[in-house]
């Protein structure tokens, strides 16, 4: 199958976020260019023209043509989930199959032989205390934190991941699917549950369901 990829908080083009990401090669240098070349060919030889690609915000700080340039350089089906640095690509939606605030998506057991169960998965570029069908065990996936809430989110019992490039779940590389599907099955297994929405039900203590 092709894959599916899930990604935030590139930041092409923001010399700033070298000052803040100090894992991203040339933050010692502070290089945008060089570390926009290094975002570029990340993008191109983990993502082929036929996959799937999820961006929960802030792809870009390049303005107007040079963000269009950028656009036309990356491979993949995109799909774009608003973040609040995406201002100079909203003239660029022909590029993305969708734009969305929140999208929620549920993959099916018949996509991929490693689903055993159906995954319902919930994404916004900020992260959310509750969600549509939390309590039914679907999974949270946000960016906008660069790894500042990875301890957080793993001492809380919410099915809940930051998928952004700096954060631990990533280190620096694009999620698939299956990255996440696992790091959520292994945080049920911790408390012996067999299912998310067995977890849910076990863990959560909400009554709207």
């Amino acid at each position: 199958m092709n894959q599916i990829y899930f990604t935030a908080d590139l930041h092409f083009g923001h010399a700033n976020i070298l000052k803040h990401s100090p894992n991203r090669p040339f933050s010692d240098t502070v290089d945008i260019a060089a570390h926009d070349e290094w975002l570029l060919d990340l993008w191109r030889s983990t993502v082929d023209r036929r996959d799937t690609v999820y961006i929960l915000g802030d792809l870009t700080f390049l303005k107007s043509e040079e963000a269009r340039h950028l656009l036309e350089k990356l491979p993949g089906n995109k799909f774009l989930v608003e973040g609040n640095h995406d201002g100079s690509i909203r003239a660029y939606k022909n590029y993305f199959k969708e734009v969305y605030q929140i999208k929620e998506m549920r993959f099916k057991t018949t996509l991929a032989p490693f689903l055993k169960e159906d995954f319902k998965v919930v994404m916004c570029h900020y992260p959310m205390v509750t969600w549509n069908q939390k309590p039914r065990g679907s999974v949270m996936l946000h960016g906008h934190s660069h790894g500042k809430l990875d301890e957080y989110n793993d001492q809380s019992m919410d099915l809940r991941f930051d998928v952004g490039i700096d954060g631990k779940l990533a280190g620096l590389r694009f999620l698939t699917l299956e990255d996440i599907y696992n790091a959520a099955t292994e945080k049920i297994t911790q408390y012996k549950c067999n299912s998310f929405e067995e977890y849910a039900m076990n863990n959560y203590k909400v009554e709207v369901r």
